[in-house]
């Protein structure tokens, strides 16, 4: 699975992650659980993923990408952005479109140009919203835009929904601090996933240990934080991470024998209270 990647390199990479087409039929497709909805290019395969959505053409020369984001407006979005640190370069000026954005880059490769065509809408509440991007070469652009364009026209944002179950897990973990504890070998690991009820969550990460190499103390240390959206996959069964710079973590949640303790991705983590959020 990818994972913890920036925004724009998420985009991009997906496109290695996603592809196992199905259906040609056309359609409104929908994330209950995100909240969204919008019409699928018309005679274009397609697939679902807990990231999002995809889809090719028929001749398998453009594909695009759905996938929701947690950024409140463009300007939140663009701040966040990084295209030379992402090897795109921007083409013309940014479009306004109904909800939003879009905008063309190119990334140069040793097998040619690619052309990404990226349209950004938001939720009216400020809730984030959904990114369609097409990926393909110069002759395709113009189609692949147009496509972009279309879907990002037909989006309609609703509440999201979750099942008995996901609302059930929802509720245990909601309002708790998730620790996660490791030391072996010289080495100390230390992560802290506080899930705030009103869906936002704040995730630390500490690391620690002994470095031979060191010509000082010999000590090396690393902290991180960062912040975004939580959700419960419709099953119950997954924990999803979408942090405010667009990158996407998922976990495969299970019970422990301990009431104290929950499985993420078979790994044990500590619930325990908090009062930060």
């Amino acid at each position: 699975m990818c994972r913890n990647k920036i925004f724009f390199s998420v985009l991009i990479s997906l496109m290695l992650c996603l592809f196992s087409f199905g259906q040609t039929t056309a359609k409104r497709v929908k994330s209950e659980i995100e909240g969204y909805s919008f019409l699928q290019p018309n005679g274009w395969t397609s697939n679902q993923t807990a990231e999002g959505f995809s889809f090719v053409d028929q001749a398998q020369l453009i594909v695009i990408i759905v996938k929701s984001h947690n950024y409140r407006d463009h300007q939140a979005f663009w701040a966040d952005a990084n295209l030379e640190a992402d090897g795109l370069e921007l083409v013309g000026e940014q479009q306004n479109i109904t909800g939003g954005k879009i905008f063309r880059t190119i990334k140069r490769t040793p097998q040619g140009v690619g052309y990404i065509d990226t349209a950004v809408v938001y939720r009216s509440d400020g809730r984030g919203g959904v990114a369609v991007v097409a990926i393909t070469d110069q002759a395709n652009s113009e189609k692949g835009f147009n496509t972009a364009l279309a879907i990002a026209n037909s989006m309609e944002f609703a509440a999201p929904k979750a099942s008995a179950v996901a609302e059930q897990v929802r509720q245990a973990l909601a309002g708790k601090q998730l620790t996660y504890l490791y030391t072996a070998s010289g080495f100390s690991e230390r992560k802290d996933i506080m899930l705030c009820r009103d869906g936002v969550f704040y995730q630390s990460t500490d690391m620690g240990g002994f470095s031979p190499g060191n010509s000082n103390d010999g000590s090396f240390a690393a902290t991180g934080n960062k912040t975004g959206k939580w959700l419960i996959g419709a099953d119950g069964k997954t924990l999803t991470l979408r942090f405010n710079n667009g990158a996407v973590s998922s976990f495969t949640v299970s019970a422990r024998q301990a009431s104290n303790e929950v499985g993420l991705d078979g790994q044990r983590y500590f619930v325990r209270s908090q009062s930060r959020c």
